[in-house]
């Protein structure tokens, strides 16, 4: 069997986490829940569409430094802007309909 070789340029975590997210700049909140992230974006569930290219806010709803995380939460940011990146419709799943990439937003400096 042919394994193709990881491109990513970061190591993924696997973290199950409660998010919100809204468009930047708009007021409505939307509810999420992340799948994997690195240092570089994430991963999450959602029952909304996000075109490839939008700017989000995402915020972590419930963050336990001290809890269950064992690691596992390195990368994660609390608060964060990212750019979607991809957005994959879940037809299996009963409670998110898509799951979306979302890089994270770099500082220009």
């Amino acid at each position: 069997m042919h394994t193709v070789p990881e491109k990513r340029a970061y190591k993924r975590q696997s973290f199950t986490a409660p998010i919100v997210f809204t468009y930047f700049n708009k007021e409505h909140l939307f509810d999420a829940q992340t799948l994997n992230h690195c240092d570089g974006g994430m991963s999450f569930k959602s029952n909304v569409f996000l075109k490839p290219g939008v700017t989000l806010y995402i915020r972590v709803k419930e963050f336990h430094p001290n809890g269950p995380c064992t690691g596992a939460c390195k990368g994660l940011r609390s608060e964060t802007l990212a750019e979607v990146k991809w957005c994959r419709e879940m037809p299996d799943s009963n409670l998110f309909s898509y799951s979306v990439g979302a890089g994270y937003c770099q500082p220009d400096y």
